[in-house]
C-alpha cells in the first residue's frame, strides 16, 4: 500500500494501524466551543490517557482526533496520551464550524495564503501547540486536514470559501486527506462536487456525520456513488436512533456494495467517555456495538473493512509529504 499514516509521534505504515476509529476528540481545551457545547470540554491528560488505555486493552490500535489547530486543540498532549498510551494517534490541522471562533481568529483575519502555509507547516513541520501552551510548534504533525460546514449555503460564506481553498490547497500539496463534519442542514452533495471540481480525489474526501445529520439510504448512496469515504459515529446516541437502527442502516449501505467506502467513529465528547463520568468509553464499538453488527449479519471480514482496511486507505498520505 502507498504512503505512509503521519501519526502524532511519527509516520508509521498503513498495514500497521490497526483497528480505527476515524472521528473523535480526546481534548479540547477551555475556550468559546466549550462555552457553547460544555460538553466539549476534554482537557484532562491523566483521563484522557486512562481512556486510550482501556481502548487499546479492548482492542483498539488508532485514533483520529479531529479537533483542529486554533480552536481548541491540545496537540501537545495529544503527544504525550499517545506516549503512555501506545495507541496511534493521527491529529488534525484545518477548521471548524466558524460559530466556534472568536471574531479576532486567525480564520477572519489572515488571508488564503497564510492558511493555507498554516495548515502545511503543521503537515510538514510540526503542530502549533494549545493556547495555553503558548502555540509554540511542537515535533508531532497532523495527519489529516479537518473541515466544516454548518448549513445549506455555507460554501457561499465568504469566511468558508477561504477556509475550505485553503485546505484543498493544504491537501493537493501535502497528499493529507480532507475530513468534513457535516450537520443537519448541510448540502453533502454540494460540497462533495465542490472539492471535486476544485481537484481534490475522491477516495481524500470524508464526510462524517451523515448518519446523524440524514439518516436517508437514499441520499447516502447518491453521496457514495462518488468515490469519497462516509464516517458514521450515530453509535448509542438514543436520542438520535438505537444501535439497532444503526446497525441495520450500515448493513443495508454494504449490501449495496459499498463497504470499501465506510468508516467508524463515536465522536467523542466529555458525556461519552468513561473516565470523565460517561456511562460508555471510546472502547464502546469494540465491545458493545461489535455484537450488535454480528447478530445483524455483518460479519468479521466486513467489520475489519470499516475499521481496519478502509482507514489505512482513508488516511494515507503522500510519502512526498515528509
Amino acid at each position: 500500500m502507498d504512503g505512509v499514516i503521519r501519526t502524532v509521534c511519527g509516520d508509521i505504515p498503513p498495514d500497521s494501524l490497526g483497528h480505527c476509529q476515524c472521528h473523535e476528540h480526546l481534548f479540547i481545551e477551555k475556550g468559546k466551543s466549550c462555552e457553547i457545547v460544555p460538553s466539549l470540554r476534554i482537557d484532562d491528560l491523566e483521563k484522557t490517557s486512562r481512556e486510550l488505555v482501556e481502548y487499546k486493552q479492548a482492542g483498539g490500535e488508532a485514533v483520529v482526533d479531529c479537533q483542529p489547530v486554533h480552536c481548541g486543540r491540545m496537540a501537545e498532549l495529544l503527544v504525550e496520551a499517545s506516549r503512555k498510551s501506545g495507541v496511534h494517534v493521527i491529529a488534525s490541522t484545518g477548521f471548524h464550524k466558524i460559530g466556534y471562533y472568536l471574531e479576532t481568529a486567525y480564520i477572519f483575519r489572515d488571508d488564503e495564503d497564510s492558511i493555507t502555509s498554516l495548515y502545511i507547516r503543521e503537515i510538514e513541520e510540526g503542530m502549533l501547540s494549545s493556547e495555553q501552551s503558548g502555540n509554540e510548534r511542537i515535533s508531532g504533525r497532523a495527519g489529516i486536514v479537518k473541515t466544516a460546514i454548518d448549513r445549506q449555503d455555507a460554501m457561499q460564506n465568504g469566511v468558508y470559501e477561504k477556509l475550505f481553498s485553503a485546505a484543498v490547497n493544504a491537501s493537493k500539496a501535502t497528499g493529507a486527506t480532507i475530513s468534513c463534519h457535516i450537520e443537519f442542514e448541510s448540502d453533502a452533495l454540494g460540497l462533495i462536487t465542490g472539492l471535486l471540481k476544485r481537484g481534490v480525489p475522491p477516495g481524500k474526501i470524508i464526510l462524517c456525520h451523515l448518519d446523524k445529520a440524514r439518516f436517508d439510504f437514499a441520499y447516502h448512496e447518491e453521496c457514495l456513488k462518488y468515490g469519497v469515504y462516509l464516517e458514521y459515529d450515530t453509535i448509542n446516541r438514543p436520542a438520535c436512533h438505537d444501535d439497532v437502527g444503526e446497525a441495520k442502516f450500515i448493513g443495508q449501505i454494504l449490501n449495496a456494495g459499498y463497504e470499501r467506502q465506510i468508516l467508524l467513529g463515536l465522536d467523542t465528547t466529555n458525556r461519552r467517555l468513561r473516565n470523565y463520568g460517561a456511562d460508555m468509553g471510546l472502547d464502546y464499538i469494540l465491545n458493545d456495538f461489535m455484537p450488535v453488527l454480528k447478530r445483524e449479519g455483518i460479519d468479521k471480514r466486513l467489520t475489519d473493512m470499516l475499521l481496519i482496511h478502509n482507514p489505512q486507505e482513508a488516511l494515507a498520505i503522500c510519502s512526498s509529504g515528509n
